[in-house]
C-alpha cells in the first residue's frame, strides 16, 4: 500500500489494482501480541487504512479476497481468484509484497488442534478464541515475537512455559552480556527452559517434548522465525532465499518491483546482502518502489537492522551488528558495556539501563549496539541507528550534542558514557555500573 499511494501521489492518472487474499490491507500484524493480551478488541484496528479508504480518498482498486493463483511475470500477466472466478490482469508494472511467513518445524505432532503459529491479523480472532480456555502454554521461540506472546499470555494469568534453543531470549539480537539481564529479568515471570530444541509435540498440543524433557500445556505456540514468502518464480533469489532487488527495488525481471519482507536489501555496515523483515524498512522499500514506478529516480540506500521490542517493563533494542555477528563477518571489534541510571539520582522514578557499544578496532567506526531499560530506550536507539548508519566513529558519538534534562537522563547521558569508556577501550571492558 505504501508504493501504491506513492504511484498515487506522483502520477495521477496511473490505473492501480491490488490484490490481497485477506479483508485486511494496511495492516500491522506486531500488533497481534496485543490483541490477543487483550489491549483492543476491535480486530479492524489492525489496519491503519480501511480498503474503502484507498477506493475513494486515493482512487486505489482494491481488491480484498483476490488471492493470486498464477503470474508470469516475463510476460506481465497475473492471475487471482476471487468469489470462485479466476481472472487474468496484464500490467506494465508490478510490486509483489507478499511479506514472509512462519518457519514450519518438521516435526511429529505440529499439526494438531491445539498447535498454533502466529501469522497474519486475519487468523487472530480465532486464535484468541482458541487460546481463551489455555490455563498452560508453552512457547517455543525465543525471538522478538515469541517474547511479546510471553508477555501477552503471562499477562492474562496463563503459566507460560518459553522454550528456545538459544542460552537466552533474543539470543539473535543480543551478545551473551547484554541478554544474561535480559534472562535473569524474564525469569522472575514466566519459566525460561534455554538451550533445549523442540522434538515433537503430543497428543494435539497438550504437550512439548524437548532434547531435555517433556511440558504439559494446554496449548502450544511455534514462533520459530519467519522466512520469505516467495510463492512464485521467474524472479531472482537473494538473501535468505528473498526476492533480489536493486537500488529502485527492481526485481531481475525489469518493470517488476519487491518491497517488504518479500524482498532483500544491502546491510550499509557489511555492504553484502541482506534480509531484514521489519515494518519500517518494509514501508520505506514500497516508497521506494512507487517513486521509481512513477517515473521517479530514488534509491533504498539499505539496512542497519534496528529492533526494539518489550517485555513488561523492560524495553531491549539493537541496531546494527552484534559483537558475535561482526567477527563472524570478520571486523576485529572494540566493545564496552555500561551500566547506568536513566535518570539524574535525585529525581524520582528512575532506573538502570545497560547499553552496549561495538566498534570497528581500527577505524572506531560504529558498527552496533544494544540497550535494554524501562525508558528512553527507544530515542537512544535511533540515535545510534542513525550513527551507525551514517558511519560515526566512537568519538564523533561521544560529542554529539545531546539534550540533557533531569528527569530523563544525567548529564552525562549513558550512550555518551558509554562512548566515552570505548574511546579508551584497549580490549573488551567489563560491566561498569
Amino acid at each position: 500500500m505504501s508504493a501504491s499511494s506513492r504511484v498515487r501521489r506522483l502520477d495521477p492518472n496511473a490505473r492501480i489494482t491490488v490484490l490481497e487474499a485477506t479483508e485486511y490491507v494496511s495492516h500491522a500484524p506486531c500488533g497481534i501480541p496485543y490483541f490477543l493480551e487483550g489491549l483492543f478488541d476491535d480486530p479492524s484496528l489492525f489496519m491503519n487504512y480501511t480498503p474503502s479508504f484507498f477506493k475513494e480518498k486515493r482512487n486505489i482498486n482494491v481488491l480484498t479476497g483476490a488471492k493470486v493463483v498464477e503470474a508470469d511475470f516475463s510476460e506481465r500477466r497475473v492471475t487471482y481468484e476471487k468469489d470462485g472466478e479466476k481472472v487474468s490482469l496484464e500490467f506494465d508494472h508490478a510490486v509483489l509484497a507478499t511479506g514472509a511467513k512462519p518457519v514450519v518445524p518438521r516435526i511429529e505432532g505440529v499439526g494438531g488442534e491445539r498447535v498454533h503459529l502466529v501469522h497474519h491479523p486475519a487468523e487472530a480472532p480465532a486464535l484468541r478464541a482458541s487460546l481463551s480456555d489455555a490455563s498452560r502454554v508453552v512457547i517455543v521461540g525465543g525471538g522478538v515475537l515469541g517474547l511479546e506472546l510471553a508477555e501477552a499470555m503471562s499477562a492474562k494469568g496463563r503459566k507460560v512455559t518459553l522454550i528456545h534453543r538459544g542460552d537466552y531470549p533474543l539470543s539473535r539480537v543480543l551478545d551473551e552480556d547484554v541478554g544474561k539481564y535480559l534472562g535473569e529479568f524474564a525469569s522472575k515471570r514466566i519459566e525460561l527452559r534455554m538451550g533445549e530444541s523442540l522434538v515433537s509435540v503430543g497428543d494435539g498440543g497438550r504437550s512439548a517434548k524437548t532434547d531435555s524433557g517433556v511440558y504439559e500445556a494446554d496449548a502450544v505456540i511455534l514462533s520459530l522465525g519467519v522466512e520469505p514468502n516467495v510463492t512464485f518464480g521467474g524472479l531472482q533469489l537473494g538473501a535468505k532465499g528473498a526476492v533480489a532487488t536493486n537500488g529502485n527495488m527492481e526485481t531481475s525481471v525489469k518493470g517488476v518491483f519487491a518491497a517488504g519482507d518479500v524482498a532483500d536489501s544491502v546491510n550499509v555496515i557489511t555492504h553484502k546482502r541482506d534480509w531484514q523483515p521489519y515494518a519500517p524498512v518494509a514501508n520505506k522499500m514500497g516508497f521506494v518502489a512507487g517513486t521509481n514506478i512513477a517515473g521517479g529516480n530514488m534509491s533504498f540506500p539499505g539496512v542497519v537492522g534496528t529492533v526494539i521490542t518489550k517485555f513488561y517493563e523492560k524495553f531491549i533494542g539493537k541496531t546494527g551488528l552484534t559483537e558475535r555477528e561482526a567477527k563472524a563477518e570478520g571486523f576485529r571489534t572494540l566493545s564496552t558495556t555500561i551500566r547506568a541510571p536513566s535518570r539524574a539520582r535525585y529525581y524520582p522514578g528512575g532506573s538502570e539501563i545497560v547499553v552496549k557499544l561495538i566498534s570497528e578496532e581500527g577505524s572506531k567506526r560504529l558498527i552496533g549496539g544494544q540497550l535494554m531499560g524501562n525508558e528512553e530506550v527507544l530515542g537512544r536507539l535511533d540515535l545510534l541507528a542513525s550513527a551507525v548508519a551514517a558511519g560515526m566513529t566512537v568519538e564523533q558519538l561521544f560529542f554529539v550534542e545531546m539534550g540533557y534534562m533531569p528527569a530523563i537522563t544525567e548529564v552525562w547521558d549513558p550512550l555518551i558514557i558509554a562512548a566515552r569508556q570505548l574511546m579508551k577501550a584497549r580490549s573488551r571492558f567489563p560491566i561498569r555500573g
